[in-house]
């Protein structure tokens, strides 16, 4: 399907026809491992523009979570006494 025939379609939402264009612009296939969500809308003062946040997911068919190790940091504890003593 072009691009062009995507847009006029009229039985397509707009999130899918989104969802479409950003798939063909990174190079995804459109087989619905795509999602697209509103995160967040502010007001810019300074410009006097509303900043609408989009996030886009994707995940590809050959690509898997990469696993790590979770390290922990061991806590310090505070001396107490060393604050106020002097």
């Amino acid at each position: 399907m072009l691009l062009n025939d995507v847009l006029h379609e009229s039985s397509v939402g707009w999130w899918n026809k989104a969802l479409y264009i950003l798939d063909k612009l990174f190079g995804f296939e459109s087989d619905g491992n795509s999602k697209l969500k509103r995160v967040k809308q502010v007001f810019d003062q300074k410009s006097g523009e509303h900043v609408i946040y989009l996030e886009y997911r994707v995940k590809a068919s050959n690509q898997s979570p990469i696993q790590t190790t979770l390290t922990r940091k061991p806590k310090v504890k505070a001396d107490k006494k060393a604050k106020g003593s002097k």
